[in-house]
């Protein structure tokens, strides 16, 4: 029993990892769907992969919060005005 329980708390801390690191946020001054590119109006500029889902009411003028993977140095999951809640 205590093999299972220190498992699933290793799970849980790795899991956790992948979206920890750095994010970038800001109003998005362009988004191409077709190559899945957010430019942010500070400059920022993310390429997200094909696996990380993209809000359906992410567009030019919203709000978006791209969270980093330190590891990758890649998207590992966007946030919109309304997953956020703004």
């Amino acid at each position: 029993m205590t093999k299972i329980i220190a498992s699933a708390a290793a799970l849980a801390l790795l899991s956790g990892s992948a979206f920890a690191g750095t994010s970038i946020s800001g109003t998005v001054r362009s988004f191409d769907k077709d190559v899945r590119v957010i430019v942010l109006e500070d400059g920022a500029t993310a390429s997200v992969p094909l696996h990380v889902g993209i809000p359906a009411d992410l567009g030019v003028g919203s709000y978006a919060k791209i969270q980093i993977n330190d590891k990758t140095g890649r998207p590992g999951a966007v946030f919109s005005d309304s997953i956020l809640g703004r």
